[in-house]
């Protein structure tokens, strides 16, 4: 597994590192659901320097299903970001949850809007972290479901975006057996824009919940 540690070089100091936050475990996510339009719901988590949830603010928010989303991120527990000497810091972490539309299964694969606006977290933040942005979503594709099957849950993974806005590790923090290998390959249409530290494009890490429910119940 590759390193999530940053580095860089300001112009009149030695390196230095800076150790993105991230999240150490999480349950399922599931709720039932039924979504009408497209369930893409995007959120820009502020964390304290204790690893502590200090704000939920949604970045995309396209119907009913918010709620649950911030109800499940505020079960998680986090690693607060570090600087170079090892301090924790108050940092963001982008979280997104995936509900696909109820009642798709005639219709195939959901697809998302044909006019789907890349989310892309604000540069200022009120927590102390306005040196980081983190990762943003360029573009997203929904998971297939399993051919003759009824089943439910989600599937959480967290994904390390480098520099360079790639794919670079994907670590899964709660599955179910039946759909892991969809979510990620569902995972590789993603496209991100990088996190940035100081201004610099830097390697981070971005959390998504794909969440799976039946599409002909």
């Amino acid at each position: 597994m590759l390193s999530s540690t940053i580095c860089f070089w300001p112009s009149s100091v030695a390196q230095q590192t800076y150790t993105p936050p991230e999240v150490t475990s999480a349950g399922d996510a599931y709720t039932p659901y039924n979504v009408v339009f497209d369930g893409l719901f995007v959120l820009d988590i502020g964390l304290s320097n204790e690893g502590d949830i200090r704000r939920i603010d949604a970045l995309r928010d396209p119907g009913s299903m918010l709620g649950a989303a911030k109800t499940s991120v505020r079960t998680w527990k986090f690693q607060p970001a570090s600087d170079g000497g090892g301090k924790p810091r108050a940092s963001r972490l982008t979280v997104a949850f995936l509900y696909p539309p109820a009642n798709y299964g005639n219709a195939g694969r959901p697809v998302p809007p044909k006019d789907f606006a890349p989310v892309i977290p604000p540069a200022q933040s009120d927590d102390g972290s306005d040196d980081y942005v983190p990762v943003g979503i360029l573009a997203f594709t929904y998971p297939d479901y399993p051919v003759n099957s009824v089943g439910w849950g989600s599937v959480l993974v967290q994904v390390t975006v480098d520099s360079a806005g790639d794919i670079k590790d994907v670590n899964l923090l709660h599955g179910v057996a039946t759909f892991n290998s969809f979510a990620r390959e569902a995972l590789k249409k993603w496209r991100f824009r990088a996190a940035t530290l100081r201004g610099k494009p830097v390697t981070s890490k971005i959390v998504v919940a794909f969440i799976f429910q039946s599409p002909y119940t």
